[in-house]
């Protein structure tokens, strides 16, 4: 086992603040580390080391658009509009009694439910078919049961995100937001987007990003390259708590020994005093 791919702290940097040298319990010290990075990215509602995001924003008809992981490094894309760009049916939707497509951003899903109540699905994997062409030619020779049209060659990530739509009684039309915006400036530490003058769709408000839900893709890299040094001392501070906390007996709070007593914190109060350390990375919507 090792440490995930975006924890915020190292195996050696926490084995030396806790001052161990053995490989005992590295696997628990790793998952310590893992657990403290989600604690942390929660409790600071953002991803917190780089990494590229693809996010579908909403913001409503104004001319600024904050993105939800910071600072931004880079901008791939940002685009809206809708145009078709591929086509989804089933070729046994005589004998379906279920037949569904889904994109979750990720990857497009194809499920059907025979008629004998046979399940059947298949994935595709954006980070392998990055084109629409490439997810049609994938359907058309390798996934049984199913065809697919090619209307737009496009970026299959920028194609709108939905859930279980039905193609036993219709062929299932997928959109793309086709539109790449051609003039914004970024605010790298804040991750606003403002757009300026551009030329648009006549359906859309100058110089403005679209109303709707969640019309605007923008595909980003964010995050700290080289975490900072007083983030990662907390993460190591959470980590080591975790780790020590796994020995203590919970149900003791305070013990006496004649004269003297002593009270043990539990790791809910030790988090909430990290937590505190944090404030400069908390992101307040």
């Amino acid at each position: 086992m090792a440490v995930g791919t975006y924890a915020l702290t190292t195996l050696s940097n926490l084995k030396n603040w806790i001052g161990i040298t053995s490989v005992d319990d590295d696997v628990l010290l790793e998952a310590s580390i893992d657990r403290a990075t989600s604690i942390i990215e929660t409790f600071c509602d953002r991803k917190l080391k780089s990494r590229t995001f693809y996010e579908w924003c909403e913001p409503g008809g104004q001319k600024t658009m904050t993105v939800k992981n910071r600072p931004i490094t880079a901008v791939n894309t940002v685009s809206f509009g809708s145009k078709h760009a591929m086509t989804v049916s089933s070729d046994t939707s005589s004998t379906d009694v279920l037949a569904t497509i889904s994109n979750d951003g990720d990857e497009l899903r194809l499920r059907k439910v025979a008629s004998d109540g046979t399940t059947t699905t298949a994935t595709l994997a954006f980070s392998t078919y990055a084109t629409t062409s490439a997810l049609v030619s994938q359907i058309n020779s390798s996934v049984s049961g199913w065809s697919a049209s090619l209307a737009e060659n496009a970026y299959s990530r920028a194609m709108y995100r939905f859930a279980g739509r039905g193609v036993i009684d219709v062929t299932g039309t997928i959109d793309v937001a086709y539109d790449n915006v051609s003039n914004y400036r970024v605010d790298f530490e804040s991750g606003e987007i403002n757009i300026g003058h551009d030329a648009f769709p006549t359906q859309f408000i100058s110089n403005r990003f679209p109303r709707g839900f969640h019309p605007v893709f923008v595909e980003y890299v964010a995050g700290y390259t080289t975490i900072p040094a007083d983030l990662e001392q907390v993460a190591i501070e959470v980590a080591a708590d975790l780790y020590r906390e796994r020995k203590q007996d919970r149900t003791i709070t305070t013990e006496s020994l004649g004269d003297y007593s002593y009270t043990q914190a539990g790791v809910a109060e030790l988090l909430e005093g990290r937590m505190g350390q944090l404030d400069g990375y908390r992101e307040i919507r």
